[in-house]
C-alpha cells in the first residue's frame, strides 16, 4: 500500500515538474521576444497561463497519444510501422492542440477573430509546431534504435539458443545410450524378425537425416514434425513394447508450424523421467486443441533419475517467444503432465527458405 501510494506521489509530481518546466520556457521566450518592453504582474500571468494551457495539451498530450499507439503497435516487432503512425498522429493532434489552444485564448477570451487570430498568433504556431515535431521525432527515434538494438540483440540470442538447441537435439539421438539402446534392439531383432530389423534400420536412418535436414529451420510443418516423431516412437516401442502406449491424434496438415524436433524431445524427456513397465505402462497422448499441440504423458517418476536442469523445455520457450505471441504453456498434476505448444500460422520463420 505504502509503496502505491510512493509511486502516486511520484506521477502526480512528474506531471506538476513538467508543467513548470513549460511555464518556465514559455515566461523565458515572451521576455526574449516580446516587444513592449512594459512589465506588469497581468502580462506575467497571462503568459503563465497560456504557457501551462499549450504546454499541457502538446507535452502531455502527445505523452498520452503515445501510450495509446503504443497499446496497439508494438515497437520492438514493427519499428518502422509503430515510428511511422506514431509522426503522423502526433503531427495531426500537435496541429489541433495549437489551433484549438489559440483559438481558446484569441476568440473566446480575449474576443477577437479567428483572422485575426491567424494573423497575430501564425508566427508563434509555427514555431510551437516545429519545436513540438522536432522533440517529438526525436524521442521517437531514440525509441525506433533502442528497439532495432533490443531486436538485433534478440535475433542474437536466438541464434545462439537455436545451436544450443540443435545441438541438444542431435545429441538426444545419437548419445551412447541411444545407440546402445537402439543397436541391442536391433541386435535381438535381426535374430528374431528380418523385416522388422531392416525397418528399424531404415527408421533410424530418417530419425537421423531429419535432424540434420532441418537443424538451420527456425520451424517445421505439423506434418513433418508428426511423421518424425512416428520414426522415433516406432525405435522406442521396439524396445518398450507395451509398456510405451503413445496415441497422436493431431491433424498433421501443411499449414501449420511448430519448433523442429520440440515434439520429439517432449517424448524422450517423458520416457526418461517416468517409470516406463509393463505393470506401469508409460501412455503419451499428442492433440490438438486450441491453436496449440498438446503432449500429455501420465505422471510416474522414476524413484531416481539424474536432474537434467530442465534447460530442453527453457530453449523450447525462449525460441517460441520469439517466434510467437504466445507461450509453451507447462502444466503438472498429481496424475499428468502436459506441455502446449503453440502452433506458428506462417512459414516466413523457416530458415532454409530464406
Amino acid at each position: 500500500m505504502k509503496k502505491t501510494v510512493n509511486k502516486s506521489r511520484s506521477v502526480v509530481w512528474g506531471h506538476v515538474r513538467d508543467i513548470l518546466i513549460v511555464i518556465l520556457i514559455g515566461n523565458f521566450a515572451w521576455f526574449m521576444f516580446q516587444h513592449d518592453i512594459i512589465f506588469s504582474l497581468k502580462k506575467l500571468m497571462t503568459v503563465t497561463a497560456y504557457s501551462a494551457m499549450i504546454g499541457t495539451a502538446l507535452w502531455k498530450g502527445n505523452e498520452g497519444l503515445s501510450h495509446i499507439i503504443y497499446k496497439y503497435y508494438d515497437i520492438n516487432k514493427e519499428p518502422v510501422k509503430t515510428l511511422w503512425v506514431s509522426l503522423v498522429l502526433m503531427f495531426v493532434y500537435t496541429v489541433i492542440a495549437i489551433v484549438v489552444v489559440n483559438y481558446i485564448w484569441y476568440v473566446l477570451i480575449w474576443g477577437q477573430s479567428v483572422s485575426f487570430m491567424l494573423l497575430n498568433s501564425r508566427f508563434a504556431m509555427i514555431i510551437q509546431l516545429g519545436i513540438t515535431f522536432i522533440i517529438v521525432a526525436t524521442f521517437l527515434s531514440i525509441g525506433f534504435f533502442q528497439a532495432w538494438r533490443e531486436s538485433a540483440v534478440n535475433e542474437e540470442r536466438l541464434q545462439k539458443d537455436s545451436i544450443k538447441f540443435q545441438y541438444k537435439a542431435l545429441k538426444n539421438q545419437i548419445n551412447p545410450h541411444f545407440l546402445f539402446n537402439s543397436l541391442n534392439s536391433l541386435t535381438s531383432l535381426v535374430y528374431k524378425d528380418q523385416d522388422q530389423a531392416a525397418k528399424f534400420i531404415k527408421q533410424l536412418s530418417e530419425v537421423y537425416r531429419y535432424v540434420l535436414e532441418h537443424k538451420e529451420n527456425e520451424v517445421v510443418s505439423l506434418k513433418e514434425e508428426i511423421n518424425f516423431s512416428e520414426k522415433y516412437i516406432f525405435l522406442q516401442k521396439i524396445r518398450h513394447d507395451k509398456s510405451l502406449q503413445v496415441n497422436i491424434t493431431a491433424n498433421g496438415t501443411n499449414d501449420k508450424y511448430i519448433v523442429p524436433v520440440s515434439m520429439q524431445l517432449l517424448i524422450e524427456n517423458a520416457i526418461k523421467h517416468n517409470e516406463v513397465s509393463e505393470e506401469n505402462p508409460l501412455v503419451i497422448k499428442i492433440y490438438e486443441k486450441d491453436d496449440y499441440v498438446w503432449v500429455e504423458n501420465n505422471l510416474q517418476p522414476k524413484v531416481a533419475i539424474k536432474e537434467s536442469g530442465g534447460v530442453g523445455l527453457e530453449t523450447i520457450k525462449d525460441r517460441y517467444a520469439f517466434l510467437s505471441d504466445k507461450k509453451v504453456i507447462i502444466t503438472q498434476t498429481d496424475k499428468s503432465f502436459i506441455v502446449q505448444l503453440p502452433l506458428i500460422k506462417t512459414k516466413h520463420h523457416e530458415g532454409s527458405d530464406h
